[in-house]
């Protein structure tokens, strides 16, 4: 019985962490006001197009007319897949406040679940999965990445690779098959995840055989034939997928994500950020620190690094804590990124340069490898605890007390950060949006690309009636967004305040745009510089919006924009015109 009280108990506890949220569970969502919208995006695109038959990999809903693969972006298809039933009863707000509640809840119990293998008494094993789902790192990614934070993969994979290179008690392809189940699952979730996890085991196997060199030989028929069900299943399940991916329209090459930004600093190990940690540090400590809240994903405490770090040295000779606590190291090592990083500032050259330049890993961010370094460091920790139980009373009561300390040191704010999960009447169901012909494209103000993701969430609440040429998807380039046009730089610089260099064909210019966009209707939402918007689309489309449902919206913009070009091209070839040209 014990785990299923493990997993009710993890579960309570996630509750009472979002507990906020989970009052009026439609009313808001877990985390910050940008990048949930993309991924309640997300939740409910799969459902809308699987439900039509349609193919949910690729969309021209964004980034219209040329579309995006979503393969290459974070699209959580399975999870989307899993969660359609509350999608479609209860809307994507909920459903993604219940992806990240299980996401934490799960991740912990599956922690437990490789603890309980090593660890007496049982309690020792439900630390670690304390420590693990609801460590720092896991919950600064609930904050904004669920593709992250949903952390079952990395103990999963363990879990598996135990069977099959230690314990081999099963068939080899039963659990090469579950392997490659977990894998294709992974891909579909995540694959930054998949990419790093499969790293961290590859390096892991390495540094098991090489600790026990001498019984490599009559194991490895075992693990052959398991790691050929494993590939086999893999592709039968995320073959398609990775088709699309890798053959499909829009592939996407080259580095997302900038190299030696997303990584952890030296002193993020032992500073704790006080935005999410109930007894944080200096907010002038962590200002100085690269990345973001969402990424700084080392803090681990004084006294969790102490009973680590003891717990390695006092069980050197434990097999299972000399492997995970020597993994732990090289993890953190190459959590570093390419430099190490102290108090912001780049010094020597790490592993971490070299890794970046395998398949997958270029795009990588070093600092969430922590997430599974937090696995081995619970373990570790645990481990000399249990021991210590064993001695005499200073000895035991000594060691739990500082690892009850270390706990208390990782306990989250509470409430936890959540935003309101308004939106325009324009958009909800009876609102005006239904005026809209289905299908049409409708360029929404603020844009949606790497700066908002207001109009995504507002299309999804709209249930995909239209289209947009905008959107936070990763197109070719690598652009996070479509290409950027003309019009679409200059509703940005206006909505943070900025003043375009406007000339006298800006006009024209925008007018081009929105025709090379196929835009039908333009539609102005609540946004900082939404007054200075307004004013720049009068000027362009001759004549006041209409204001309706707390929006200003044209109509039949198409139209504005056949006309302005048939004008442009009279006056372009006018006499009078030919005339100004030959003179």
């Amino acid at each position: 019985m014990r785990r299923p009280a493990a997993l009710l108990a993890y579960t309570l506890l996630a509750v009472a962490l979002f507990a906020k949220v989970w009052i009026d569970p439609a009313a808001s969502w877990i985390g910050d006001s940008k990048d949930p919208k993309l991924f309640i995006w997300y939740l409910g695109w799969l459902p809308s197009q699987l439900a039509q038959l349609h193919n949910p990999l690729l969309t021209d809903y964004l980034a219209y007319p040329q579309g995006a693969n979503l393969m290459w972006n974070t699209s959580i298809i399975f999870p989307a897949l899993v969660l359609w039933p509350v999608t479609a009863a209860f809307g994507p707000v909920v459903a993604y406040n219940v992806l990240v509640t299980a996401g934490v809840a799960l991740s912990a119990w599956l922690a437990f679940l490789v603890a309980e293998r090593y660890l007496e008494p049982p309690l020792l094993a439900g630390v670690v999965g304390l420590l693990y789902g609801f460590s720092p790192g896991l919950l600064a990614q609930a904050t904004r990445h669920p593709h992250v934070m949903i952390a079952l993969f990395p103990p999963l994979l363990w879990l598996l690779l135990d069977e099959i290179l230690v314990r081999q008690r099963r068939p080899p392809a039963v659990m090469g098959a579950l392997a490659g189940v977990a894998c294709a699952l992974q891909l579909l979730t995540g694959e930054e995840v998949l990419a790093v996890t499969l790293l961290i085991a590859f390096l892991g196997i390495a540094l098991l055989a090489g600790l026990h060199w001498g019984s490599l030989g009559g194991r490895l028929p075992y693990v052959g034939r398991a790691a050929a069900a494993a590939v086999l299943v893999l592709l039968l399940v995320a073959g398609y997928p990775l088709a699309v991916q890798l053959f499909g329209p829009q592939q996407v090459a080259g580095s997302l994500q900038p190299a030696d930004f997303y990584v952890s600093d030296l002193i993020g190990f032992i500073s704790p950020d006080p935005a999410l940690l109930r007894f944080g540090g200096s907010a002038e400590t962590i200002r100085q620190l690269t990345g973001n809240v969402s990424e700084r994903d080392a803090y681990v405490g004084i006294p969790l690094l102490a009973l680590f770090l003891a717990g390695l040295a006092v069980n050197w000779r434990r097999p299972v804590v000399r492997w995970a606590g020597l993994l732990t190291l090289v993890v953190a090592l190459l959590s570093l990124g390419p430099r190490l990083h102290i108090y912001g500032n780049p010094h020597l050259v790490l592993p971490w340069a070299l890794v970046a330049r395998l398949p997958l890993l270029g795009s990588a961010l070093p600092s969430r490898l922590m997430l599974t370094a937090f696995l081995g460091i619970a373990l570790v920790a645990a481990a000399l605890v249990g021991r210590a139980y064993q001695s005499g009373p200073w000895v035991r009561w000594g060691s739990m007390a500082l690892l009850a300390i270390g706990v208390l040191s990782l306990v989250p704010v509470w409430p936890f950060p959540s935003t309101a999960a308004a939106a325009p009447r324009f958009f909800q169901p009876g609102g005006g949006v239904e005026s809209v012909p289905r299908g049409s494209v409708v360029l929404v103000t603020p844009f949606s690309s790497s700066r908002s993701t207001d109009a995504m969430y507002w299309q999804a609440l709209a249930g995909y009636r239209f289209r947009m040429p905008e959107g936070d998807a990763f197109t070719p380039g690598p652009y996070l967004g479509p290409h950027p046009t003309y019009l679409q730089t200059t509703l940005d610089q206006l909505d943070s305040g900025q003043d375009p260099q406007l000339s006298g064909d800006s006009r024209d210019r925008a007018l081009q745009s929105l025709a090379d966009m196929h835009v039908r209707a333009v539609v102005v939402g609540p946004s900082p510089g939404r007054q200075r918007i307004l004013q720049f689309l009068v000027s362009v489309l001759d004549g006041p919006p209409a204001e309706i449902d707390g929006v200003y919206v044209w109509r039949d913009v198409d139209q504005a924009t056949a006309a302005g070009r048939s004008a442009r091209i009279s006056s372009a070839t006018s006499p009078r015109s030919a005339a100004a040209v030959s003179a």
